[in-house]
């Protein structure tokens, strides 16, 4: 039996209009045999899609960091969903360039890997990371 370890993923956004977007992190682990063992879940929701704020909403925490931590298992996949409830103002491409987020692995507490992502402002993002150690 191989030993199990514990995946954290750490999402990070500093992008000024971050608030136009709820997130969703979901992590699967999964046994030596591929049989999944657990199922973790992180969400950041502001607001409803299709609310379309004229600015960021007022009293309402939005948090640049998120982040879940898997049981101990032989591996994990990480599902994210970056999802805009309030498109950009303009409509100009020049206008909504592309902004960046920062997702960093840990294994068993120690870092090991830091992928910046780039996510398009009108589309947002759905990706699927596997883990492994």
């Amino acid at each position: 039996m191989k030993q199990q370890k514990r995946y954290r993923i750490e999402l990070r956004c500093n992008f000024p209009e971050w608030w136009r977007y709820n997130v969703e992190m979901m992590g699967a682990a999964f046994d030596e045999e591929a049989q999944r063992i657990g199922f973790v879940t992180a969400s950041s929701r502001i607001a409803e899609v299709g609310s379309n704020l004229t600015q960021r909403p007022e009293g309402v925490e939005v948090p640049t960091t998120l982040s879940l931590t898997t049981p101990p298992c032989h591996h994990a996949r990480l599902f994210l969903y970056i999802i805009p409830h309030t498109l950009p103002a303009g409509n100009q491409i020049d206008e909504s360039r592309p902004f960046e987020v920062t997702i960093t692995h840990y294994v068993d507490g120690q870092k090991s890997h830091v992928e910046p992502c780039t996510i398009n402002q009108w589309s947002g993002a759905s990706l699927c990371l596997d883990l492994k150690a």
